[in-house]
């Protein structure tokens, strides 16, 4: 059994219903642009990296939570075991799952054009040390360094809180004045390493502050509007095609403080300002969608893949077949590798995992 402060926030957690749906939201975006990458949809308006921003919105929900359950409990062995056992029960057994299933895949030529392309042992054994990722498996290691960074963060928040706080603020600072670093690149044991993390971590460190300002601070009612949840309709208005259109000009996607704000302040309307109770956000479609989420996201490009050797790409009728494939297969995985995997490792005396 979890102790009462970490029971309470997982209750609050839980109360904040709208994270299943913009986590169903932040993986359909990525779903759809890879569809319009592959069949150049719509003159690919919703591709060319706006896949980017569902992973933007994953990046900051994830660090949300895990200041809003965690930072402001106390950090004992116990709990930190708990969190350790949580986080991986979560992200690893699936990402294990297909890491393996797809180099196993490549002594196949049929079942190799459907996995991700990962060709041989060196490659193998940089996504199982998380030095690197392909495709949308990029996005792990990251997250899982972050888990690691924040547990540090954790274990010294409650004597250096303020000192913490402040030392946050320099990432965004020099963030923002520009020359921020991409990922740097090298080898380890010969093996490809790529820290992703270097060039995601003001997002992280976003999503933070602002689950630790949920738990401070709640909108007065005069303030809270449920037409806030139109502020998501701003978002396709970054994609990078429509963005080109809008302005005659690119951003910087990841490197770009304009797109950390602008997507931050999407983020923080919804979480904050959205009334509790809102219909768009807090329903059984977005509560099952957010649940498969993560399956979604890691298993749609081998439904894209599959569909594109069918020949049943194209057009929005394509769409509408690749979107109800990935999120079956999502549904199946969830349900025979991802859930029971998660209840195995969290009997082990993790809590309830988010």
């Amino acid at each position: 059994m979890p102790s009462s402060s970490t029971a309470s926030a997982e209750a609050g957690a839980v109360e904040i219903r709208r994270l299943n749906s913009l986590r169903g939201l932040a993986a359909l975006i990525v779903v759809v642009s890879h569809y319009s990458n592959a069949t150049g949809l719509w003159h690919g308006v919703l591709g060319n990296g706006a896949g980017q921003f569902g992973v933007m919105l994953f990046f900051l929900l994830s660090a949300f939570l895990m200041a809003h359950l965690y930072l402001e409990t106390p950090p004992t062995a116990r709990a930190l075991g708990r969190y350790a056992t949580a986080r991986f029960a979560r992200v690893v057994p699936l990402f294990l799952v297909v890491v393996v299933a797809s180099f196993a895949a490549r002594a196949s030529h049929a079942l190799g054009q459907l996995v991700y392309d990962i060709p041989d042992r060196n490659a193998l054994l940089s996504h199982l040390l998380l030095l690197n990722g392909t495709s949308v498996l990029w996005t792990i290691p990251p997250e899982i360094h972050f888990y690691v960074l924040f547990a540090g963060a954790w274990l010294l928040f409650p004597r250096f809180k303020r000192s913490l706080l402040v030392a946050s603020t320099l990432v965004p600072c020099a963030y923002a004045l520009g020359g921020w670093p991409e990922a740097p690149s090298t080898t380890i044991f010969g093996l490809p390493a790529t820290f992703t993390i270097v060039k995601v971590l003001p997002y992280f460190i976003v999503g933070t502050w602002l689950g630790y300002a949920f738990g401070h601070w709640q909108a007065p009612r005069r303030l809270q509007s449920h037409w806030y949840v139109a502020a998501l309709l701003a978002l396709p208005l970054l994609y990078p095609a429509i963005y080109l259109g809008l302005t005659g000009r690119s951003h910087g996607m990841w490197l770009d403080p304009m797109i950390l704000a602008s997507v931050s302040l999407i983020f923080g309307m919804v979480v904050f300002l959205v009334p509790t109770g809102n219909p768009v956000l807090e329903n059984r479609a977005g509560d099952k969608l957010g649940q498969v989420s993560y399956s979604l996201y890691l298993l749609h490009l081998p439904s894209l893949n599959a569909l594109s050797l069918a020949g049943l790409l194209g057009g929005a009728s394509g769409l509408l077949l690749y979107v109800a494939l990935s999120i079956l297969l999502a549904a199946v995985s969830y349900t025979l590798i991802e859930n029971p995997a998660r209840r195995k490792i969290r009997s082990l005396g993790s809590p309830r995992a988010v």
